[in-house]
This record gives structure tokens, sequence and C-alpha cells, in this order.
């Protein structure tokens, strides 16, 4: 084999060294289906149990048997749910885009070939390898262009997890009130049961009439279709649920909540400081829009490094038409003539000055969605404190009254039922209103990104 043959040979097997290979993964809806219906809490290892955790096994306790509270629900959300692991993938892209950041320039391989003219018999051969050398600066601006991708990434990451908690906490208070509710509705039946039976034996022994009877009947039966409604609400808030916590829609979990009265904790109001101090440093939003502008402003240095004209360096082989041989350097410089990254800077810079707009925009957004989640708790606040102080007491004392009159045959039984519709709605509307305080609580610390700190004697439980 010629020596030139074996050169090109060699030149090809180091340009194809180290190439990656590809390996086709077909997306079939039947497989990934079939991986969904898989998912359950047998052998469940939690790998992030807070938002921003990296995926590891984790110490967090976890025993699903005894069911799952609202710790251990965000857990397993922030571990198996689609979405969430999707999102998780932006980062192995940004990530990629630092390894490309940091590679120097491949070589330039020239070869010209040229006859003799004019007589001149033989022929003139030269070879180039040249190396593009970044200035010195250059290099460094394109990590820190990766770096800052990497960091709005993972800041988008973790404010895609915070909404998560959120949901996940919104939906468990959904199911939580639909219990609850639930439970009134099946007591109130009963209730309704015992009234219709005495209306009944009321008329056996001549003292009610068949109108009484009737109307509690029918009372019954709308008290029952409130329950089936009530069940199938349920059912739905369940589902739902299992949808945050990537499980399948059918799989029974079990809620530690449901087993508990229903509570909530009255927290003292934040000042407006507190809240925009709790805003700048829990919305993660900012943080990546931060970073997104860190990316542009990093990426208008690099455009103005690169209007200066590039170098290219490295050895150069020449045989002339006479046979002789010479080996010396070869460069090449570009000559910024016509291009000189003109319409590139102008492009990054106006993207600065766009970036910068938007995250005012979205810290004038964000607060006032703040402000707002506050003051929606004052109001949730106060709804709980008239219901305890003035609707639960009266509608506790009207019932004791009517069922003593009623019992002592003074009271018709429709007036009755009247009067146990009255308690059952004041009761049925302070469970919602601790159902609102708890959501506006949820909606706050989302809001904030950082959970209500308990300061001593700041709050209070309050339940049903």
């Amino acid at each position: 084999m010629q020596p030139r043959s074996r050169l090109v040979l060699a030149a090809l097997a180091f340009s194809i060294a180290g190439c990656a290979a590809f390996h086709p993964q077909p997306l079939k809806p039947e497989d990934e289906l079939g991986a969904l219906r898989r998912h359950d809490l047998a052998g469940f290892v939690v790998e992030r149990a807070r938002p921003g955790e990296r995926a590891a096994p984790s110490d967090f306790p976890f025993d699903p048997s005894d069911g799952l509270d609202e710790r251990e629900l965000v857990a397993v959300a922030l571990t198996l749910n689609p979405g969430l692991r999707a999102k998780r993938l932006e980062t192995g892209e940004a990530q990629a885009a630092l390894i490309t950041a940091g590679l120097w320039p491949n070589p330039d391989l020239g070869v010209s070939w040229r006859t003799g003219v004019g007589g001149a018999s033989g022929s003139n051969v030269a070879i180039d390898l040249l190396v593009e050398l970044l200035k010195p600066w250059e290099r460094r601006a394109r990590k820190e262009v990766a770096v800052a991708r990497i960091e709005e990434a993972k800041a988008g990451l973790i404010a895609e997890e915070w909404r998560l908690v959120a949901d996940v906490r919104s939906q468990l208070l959904a199911t939580l009130v639909a219990e609850h509710s639930l439970r009134l509705l099946e007591e109130e039946g009963r209730l309704r049961e015992h009234v219709l039976r005495l209306a009944q034996r009321r008329v056996e022994l001549g003292e009610g009439t068949k109108l009484d009877v009737s109307v509690a009947e029918l009372d019954f039966a709308q008290v029952r279709q409130d329950a089936r409604r009530a069940q199938a609400e349920l059912g739905t808030a369940r589902r739902n649920l299992n949808l945050q916590l990537g499980l399948p829609p059918e799989l029974p979990v079990r809620l530690v909540e449901f087993e508990k009265p229903f509570t909530v904790t009255l927290f003292a109001e934040l000042s407006d400081d507190e809240l925009e101090q709790r805003l700048v440093a829990g919305r993660f939003e900012l943080r990546a829009k931060e970073s997104a502008y860190q990316k542009a402003e990093q990426e208008l240095r690099l455009a103005v490094y690169q209007q200066f004209p590039g170098l290219k360096l490295g050895p150069s082989f020449e045989r002339e038409l006479g046979g002789d041989k010479s080996l010396g350097l070869g460069v090449a410089l570009e000559l910024p003539a016509f291009d000189r990254k003109q319409g590139e800077i102008a492009e990054k810079a106006s993207q600065r000055d766009r970036l910068r707009a938007e995250y005012a925009a979205l810290l004038h957004r964000l607060k006032a969605a703040a402000y707002e989640a506050r003051a929606q708790l004052q109001a949730a606040r106060l709804e709980v404190e008239f219901h305890e102080k003035e609707t639960l007491p009266l509608a506790t004392r009207s019932q004791a009254l009517f069922e003593a009159a009623f019992r002592a045959r003074e009271l018709s039984v429709l007036d009755w039922l009247t009067a146990q519709q009255r308690t059952l709605r004041a009761r049925r509307d302070y469970l919602e209103s601790l159902g609102r305080y708890r959501q506006a609580v949820i909606h706050l610390e989302a809001a904030t990104g950082m959970p209500l700190t308990q300061a001593p004697g700041s709050s209070e439980k309050r339940g049903s």
C-alpha cells in the first residue's frame, strides 16, 4: 500500500474514532400504557421527598400500609408523576450544551493539487492542517452561556415541582372535603330515616297525617340522592388525586387524614415586607427568568467577542513541481470586511432588554397574585370565625329547641324537617369554610413559594 493511501486511511480512521452509534427506540403506545398500569405503591422507594432534590433513594420514612399523609403523597408525586419526569429531561439537554461549549473546534484538513502550466511538468501538492484558535475569553463565554442555561432549566424544574406540590395538596383537600361531606350526608340520612319512622308511628297512633309521612319520605329521598352525588364526587376527586400522583386511576390509596377530624391551622397575617421577601426568595419562576437573563447577557458578550477576526494555525506540507518538499506553518486569518456580527449583536442586545422587561412583568404579576392570595386567606379566616362565633352556636341551640318541641309533639314534621335542613346547611357551610381556608393557605404558599412557618402563638387549630 502506498504511503499516501495509508495516510488517507489513517485520517479516515481517526475521524470516525469515538463516534456514537445510533440505537433505535421505537415508541409503542401499548408498551407505554402497560408501564403506566404497573405503577403502584408495592415496593415503592421515595427518590425525592422535597422539590429540588436529586434522584436518589431517600431515607424518607414511607409505609403505605398505614395510609399516606400529605408529605408522603407529595413524595410519591415528585417521584412518579410522568409530566415531571419529562420536565427533568430538559436539564439533561442543557447539560449536553455545556459539554459542547467545552470542546475545542475540529481542525480543518486542506489539500490542494496543481499541475504545471506553460510547459512546466509535474504537479504541486500542498496539505494544511489548521486549527482555529479560540480567543482567550470566547471559550469561557460559551461555558457561561451553557451554565446559565443549566441554571434556567433547574430553576424551571423546581418551579414545576412546586406547582405539582400545590396541585397534590389541593386535590387532597378536595378529596377530604368530599369525604367529610359524604359522611355528613350519611349522618343526616340516618336522622331523616328516624324522622320518617316517627312520622309513620304518629299516623298509626292517630296523631299525624299522611302529608307528614309524604314530606318525610321526600326529604329522606333527597338526602339519599345528595349522598349518591357526593359519593360520585368523591370518586372523581380520588381519580384526580391519582392523576397527580402518577398512579392508575382506580388504584386504591389509603389516606391517613380520612381517619382524623377535618382541621385547619389559622396563621397570623403576613406583613407586606414579609410577603415580598418570601416571594422574591421562594418563587423559582423568578430564578429561572434571572438565569435566562444571565444567559442572554453572556450570549451578547459572546457575539461581541466573535466580531473580531478569527485565526487558524497549523502545520503545512508542500511538494513542489521539481520534487522538492517543504514543511512549515500555515496561517489563515478571517477578514471581517462585510460581516462584523452587527445583526447578531443587535439581536442579542434586544433579547437582553426583552428578558429584563419580562422579568419585571413576571415580578409584577407574581406580586399581585401573592397580595390577592393573602387577601383571600384573610377573608377565609373571617368566614371561619363567623361560623364558629355566630352560625354554629345558633344552629346548635335551634336544633336542641326544635328537637325538644318535636318530641313533646308541639311541632309538626314539616317544621322539624325545615329546622334540620337549616342545621345541615350550617354544618356544611362551616365544613366548606374550613376547606376554603385550607385552600387559601395552599394558594398563599404556592404564591410565595414558601410554606407558612408557624411562629410561637401565631396559629391555632380549628376543626369540624
